[in-house]
């Protein structure tokens, strides 16, 4: 009797995500899944869903409408989430309109490398720029910066990225020295009214 030919288990298709904006009902995904997105940076209360549900009542009101939390779904589970949105003021009300920040894309480890990470940042992408911005920032952890890069991210060296706008200057700082901070421009918009990317903080 001829060797059975045993069948691996196939990972799924590529591509088969759907990426929306996150609901209520999506909470307890979000609660298992979005604490990796910010393991470096705090990622505790995106374990607790009432902190997930204030986030999801801040993106759908008022000046946070222009944050946004999103979803990586198949079927009914949450395979990833990110959280992106305009960068804001000191006085967290005062939005930089040209600039989108990338806050954190996370993916659960049995579905990674099928894609969901790149539809989560071209959906943030794509969001980011309908609302205005012509600069992506994004910080970092080690093991995304391939990631990014591959994606037209620049790398800026630490701790801090200073970016001029028509509301004033936004600084974007490193919150742990082992995080790296990228950025890259919308595709025809090398320029932030006139202005260039100034530099770097050194202290």
């Amino acid at each position: 009797m001829g060797r059975q030919k045993q069948n691996k288990p196939r990972r799924p298709a590529r591509g088969a995500f759907l990426v929306r904006d996150a609901l209520d009902a999506d909470i307890p995904g979000l609660c298992a899944v979005m604490p990796d997105a910010f393991g470096l940076m705090g990622g505790a209360p995106w374990a607790d869903p009432g902190y997930v549900a204030q986030g999801l009542e801040s993106c759908a009101a008022g000046l946070s409408g222009r944050q946004r939390i999103k979803v990586a779904v198949e079927g009914s589970l949450v395979a990833g989430g990110s959280y992106s949105g305009l960068a804001l003021a000191e006085d967290g009300q005062t939005a930089h309109t040209q600039l989108g920040v990338v806050h954190g894309i996370a993916v659960r480890p049995d579905h990674r490398l099928r894609g969901a990470a790149s539809a989560l940042l071209t959906a943030c992408e794509d969001y980011l720029a309908e609302e205005g911005a012509r600069v992506m920032l994004a910080e970092v952890r080690p093991r995304s910066v391939g990631f990014f890069a591959a994606r037209g991210y620049a790398t800026a060296p630490g701790p801090a990225l200073v970016v001029p706008t028509t509301v004033g200057t936004y600084v974007l700082r490193q919150t742990t020295p082992t995080t790296t901070l990228m950025w890259k421009s919308v595709p025809g918009a090398v320029r932030l009214d006139g202005a260039d990317l100034v530099g770097l903080l050194d202290t």
